[in-house]
């Protein structure tokens, strides 16, 4: 496997000697036999194991499994455990995609603070398969269906070209122990049904079928370059750079044969999402002035411009003058206003229920920042922000992400985690100002 290992990297530029490798490692086979690998070149490599506390006992035998190893050969490791079910409730999304957001950013983070050039992770052709099945289902563009790039980034998947079953042989062969991550057994997730009920169905009609998978993946990315090559031309065409905006002209826009695409292209490199993106297509002619924010960017639709900058995610502060104002932003919160009469509470953290006549107009939307307080539901004491994370056990990368509601300069709502006590309902409240967080 190695000669086919080597091949393959240098065929597609995955590493080079100058480089300094960060080995995603979770202690299963894929990853011990990428580490194996990666040992035999004479580069430096470095381990990063995350413990997403799924599995229990589990979980940490799988930690304590990889500290053994990276100290018998003497690698430089590091460690993380996350909180991942409550990340995953907190932002609404799955246990997969909440363990992806979370084990990447690390990544990047241990990049920054010790100078890795490259990120290599154990993807094999199997992963890359059922990674187009589940773009399908969730729905997709030309990308979805060309499979996992060998380099994204620093992102590098050297182990591409091989089977599941042709690394377990060679661990097998070289005498690598490994872990068995029992979740796998389970057709609880997604990636679990069409690995254990779908392929297997495709195997039955066509016994290579992974081999025709990986010849049509080599021609479907042929045509994604083709087509990635006319995006970049169409929009150096169309997209006006002025310092840190980017704009592009709404009438030659809706001109254009292909509108929702040129529209997707323009918008999802700074992060905006498909429900924002034909949001904003929906809103095109009908309503100038609007806005929309991505973690990174926002977008002003003006009467003859889409415009997009950066946003400083340290200063970035948002008005909002009316109940309208809420459905204009990234951070999707709904809002509506209803009488206390006969009114039956929510105790979601999710769903604030504020005394509308304690509030002023304009409420004002921020990231949270250091020396930020508030006094929690259910206590009259104030309590700093700080020290509310840290109860609550969010690791750093949350915490950047948390939003406050403001009236006032007072702290009304941290989204999605805990209302203030001071503007709550109480038995003499008329109206209330309802704030369902749906991120």
């Amino acid at each position: 496997m190695f000669q086919q290992f080597t091949k393959y990297y240098q065929q597609h530029s995955l590493i080079t000697l100058d480089d300094r490798v960060l080995v995603a490692i979770s202690g299963g086979a894929d990853s011990v036999a990428l580490c194996h690998l990666l040992q035999k070149i004479p580069i430096p490599i470095s381990l990063a194991h995350c413990n997403f506390s799924l599995r229990g006992e589990e979980s940490d035998e799988d930690e304590r499994f990889v500290q053994q190893l990276a100290k018998s050969h003497h690698i430089k490791a590091h460690f993380i455990t996350f909180q991942t079910r409550e990340y995953a409730n907190q932002h609404k999304i799955s246990i997969e995609m909440a363990a992806r957001d979370l084990r990447y950013r690390w990544f990047e983070s241990l990049c920054q603070e010790f100078g890795y050039t490259k990120i290599a992770v154990g993807h094999h052709l199997n992963d890359a398969i059922e990674t187009i099945f589940l773009n399908m289902i969730r729905g997709t563009g030309i990308r979805g269906i060309a499979g996992m790039a060998p380099i994204n980034g620093k992102i590098i998947r050297p182990l591409l070209f091989a089977t599941r079953q042709q690394i377990e042989t060679y661990c097998s062969t070289e005498g690598l122990d490994y872990r068995h991550d029992s979740s796998n057994d389970s057709d609880e997730y997604q990636r679990n049904k069409i690995r254990n009920l779908i392929v297997p169905e495709f195997k039955k009609m066509n016994p290579s079928f992974e081999e025709t998978m990986q010849h049509n993946m080599a021609k479907w990315n042929q045509v994604l370059r083709i087509y990635d090559q006319v995006v970049e031309t169409e929009l150096a065409q169309w997209v006006k750079r002025e310092g840190q905006t980017h704009k592009i002209e709404i009438q030659k826009l809706i001109q254009h044969h292909h509108t929702e695409t040129l529209l997707f292209e323009f918008l999802s490199p700074f992060g905006f999402s498909n429900d924002t993106i034909q949001k904003t297509g929906l809103s095109l002619t009908k309503e100038p002035g609007r806005q929309f924010f991505s973690e990174t960017h926002q977008l002003l639709i003006d009467r003859q411009f889409i415009m997009v900058e950066p946003l400083n995610q340290d200063t970035a502060s948002f008005q909002i003058h009316d109940l309208d104002g809420f459905g204009q932003l990234s951070v999707s919160i709904r809002a509506e206003m209803v009488m206390a009469y006969n009114y039956s509470i929510n105790h979601s953290a999710m769903v604030a229920q504020i005394d509308a006549d304690k509030i002023t107009f304009p409420l004002t939307l921020r990231h949270w920042k250091a020396g930020d307080s508030f006094y929690p539901l259910g206590m009259k004491q104030s309590k700093k922000l700080s020290d509310f994370f840290t109860d609550a056990k969010l690791d750093r990368f949350t915490k950047d992400k948390i939003w406050l509601l403001e009236s006032a300069g007072n702290v009304v709502w941290v989204v999605g985690l805990r209302m203030d006590d001071r503007y709550k309902i109480t038995s003499k409240t008329k109206r209330i100002l309802l704030l369902t967080s749906e991120w």
